[in-house]
């Protein structure tokens, strides 16, 4: 018996063979209607002169094993057998991975998927916990469709930014490095910067006290008059200033590694704006050449992108420099320079650059660029705490390596006492990184979150934890069925299957269309509600049914459908990229 994806194939094929008119649009019925599947004949009614029992019947034609049908109004409710539900069981548990959870939809796809995009004058915080389970969630999803996936991080290493956390050492921090204060690099250079801020406040305070509008002191202040000269001596390649930023950059991706290990995150390539930054340049004077761009008197470069509803936008200073979207057009030609073959090319980046993404890929089209098109902007909305935003200026921001360590001592204080050190350690890190994980994915993308830890760790809520108990129930019951030599495939259709049983099936059922609407959709939210309802509906027939001690056809039929949660709950938790502990 063919997969989900599969089946629908053969109906389909049935339904042109037979000239039907419209094909019927299949979804899975809903929780409160009797049926597995609900077939869409409202298109079909015009055809049939309104008898929706016609349209029925001809939509019904290339459907087995069907034991029950109900026609409401323009709908189809359709019940499977026993016999039905056993093949699928059966073959789920003999070929899991082709067809049920793993699939071919996007074989011809091609898709490049950059994040975190980190700036090197700060440690990574919870927002950029949020964009990186988000960039590895998507990434693993559009694998497990089919598509080829390259992995990108495009590391900030230049601009004013840095220039600030440069100075912020020689100014506060000289002669210290990380070694010397016993300090993760990431977490060195951002106090650097930090403290630069806050000097850099006092100063524009100061200026508008003696009348200066605030504007103004903004840019007059002494310590942004010398951050500027530092970023033009950078780009004039004043060798000291190299070599500061260049030593500074390692103590910050020395600490970045650090964090990307522990999550169990890599990258096939990574870009720096520093080496970009002169293509963008150059794509540039090609615009002012075919006259797209225009100088003003000031010498400064710009884009006027009113007729698109963009307004100007700056592209080079008057001095020269460049601004974040110059280095983003060379960023954008190089990727599809290095990878000619891409069908998408997605930005994992926050909303607050909505315009700024709607700006590139409106001057991309304008100089001619047939990626432009190409171009997907994964903007998914900022993460709060209960107290509000973060600012890193003001050295508000919520660590990710501290929290990391936060939710792992929660998950550590519920894990038995009783076990070996390092198996606890194990498992508190798994349930740890479970629970932030599926918390930051769970809602919408698009949706801003206050993340609460307490919340997230829930075992009996909607969390990761949740789902990873799941999974270790049902690995636990499998253990055990082999220790008898139970082996999970079924026999035989039970007689009779219990509703706990049949609403179970109808969700391991719908998990290859999950796959593919959570992955086209750009969304794992939609995989994380799949499986906790999945975990759910699991856990009501561990909870109410027996299935060791059933009789000998239920047992078979209860260890299989076991079984193929487990294959389900596994490809949930793999995709949303989180870990699978041995025992919670």
């Amino acid at each position: 018996m063919p997969f989900w994806h599969a089946l629908l194939a053969e109906w389909r094929e049935a339904w042109q063979d037979a000239n039907l008119p419209e094909i019927p649009r299949i979804t899975f019925t809903p929780p409160d209607q009797r049926g597995t599947l609900t077939l869409n004949i409202f298109p079909l009614l015009k055809a049939f002169k309104g008898d929706a029992s016609q349209a029925a019947a001809a939509v019904l034609h290339p459907l087995r094993e069907v034991t029950h049908v109900e026609v409401i109004k323009g709908f189809v409710n359709v019940s499977l057998s026993s016999a039905f539900w056993t093949q699928f069981l059966r073959e789920a548990l003999e070929s899991p991975r082709e067809g049920y959870t793993h699939l071919s939809l996007a074989s011809d796809q091609h898709l490049m998927i950059e994040y975190p995009s980190p700036n090197t004058n700060k440690p990574l915080h919870l927002g950029h916990l949020r964009n990186l389970c988000l960039g590895e969630a998507v990434s693993r999803l559009w694998e497990r469709i089919g598509a080829r996936v390259v992995r990108v991080n495009l590391v900030n290493d230049r601009g004013i930014h840095i220039s600030k956390s440069m100075l912020g050492w020689r100014k506060f921090f000289a002669p210290q490095t990380p070694a010397s204060v016993g300090k993760k690099g990431d977490h060195f250079v951002g106090d650097c910067y930090v403290a630069f801020e806050k000097a850099y406040k006092a100063q524009v305070d100061a200026l508008v006290a003696a009348g200066m509008k605030e504007s103004e002191a903004q840019v007059q202040a002494p310590l942004f008059q010398e951050a500027q000269a530092l970023l033009r001596q950078w780009e004039a390649g004043d060798e000291e200033t190299l070599a500061l930023w260049r030593q500074m950059n390692e103590w910050v991706y020395e600490g970045f590694e650090q964090t990307f290990q522990r999550l169990g995150i890599r990258f096939d390539r990574v870009y720096y704006e520093s080496q970009t930054y002169l293509l963008g340049k150059a794509i540039v004077e090609e615009g002012l050449e075919r006259r797209l761009f225009y100088r003003e008197e000031d010498g400064s470069v710009w884009a006027d992108l009113t007729a698109e509803g963009l307004g100007r936008k700056l592209l080079l200073r008057r001095d020269g420099t460049s601004v974040y979207i110059t280095q983003d057009l060379g960023t954008a030609d190089l990727k599809f320079r290095d990878y000619p073959t891409l069908t998408r090319s997605v930005y994992v980046i926050g909303n607050e650059q909505d315009h700024h993404m709607r700006l590139l890929c409106a001057l991309l089209k304008r100089l001619g660029r047939p990626w432009a098109e190409k171009i997907y902007h994964l903007s998914y909305g900022m993460v709060e705490l209960p107290t509000g935003r973060m600012k890193t200026r003001e050295g508000t921001v919520v660590d990710a390596d501290e929290l990391l360590d936060e939710m792992y001592q929660r998950a550590y204080e519920l894990t038995d006492a009783a076990l070996p050190e390092k198996e606890r350690a194990a498992i508190a890190e798994a349930v740890g990184q479970g629970a932030l994980r599926f918390y930051l994915l769970r809602t919408d993308p698009k949706k801003n979150i206050i993340f609460d830890p307490a919340e997230s760790i829930d075992l009996k809520g909607f969390t990761g934890p949740f789902l990873q108990y799941g999974y270790v129930r049902a690995l636990r019951l499998l253990e055990k069925a082999s220790e008898r030599g139970l082996v999970p495939l079924p026999t035989e259709p039970p007689e009779h299957l219990e509703a706990a049983e049949l609403s179970l099936l109808q969700q391991l059922f719908a998990l290859p269309a999950i796959l593919e609407s959570s992955a086209m959709g750009f969304d794992p939210a939609i995989a994380a509600h799949y499986g906790y309802e999945l975990t759910r509906r699991f856990n009501e027939v561990y909870q109410t049914l027996p299935v060791l001690q059933a009789e000998s056809v239920l047992r078979q039929f209860r260890l299989a459908l076991v079984g193929v949660y487990h294959h389900a709950i596994r490809a949930l938790l793999e995709v949303l990229a989180i870990p699978f502990p041995a025992r919670m």
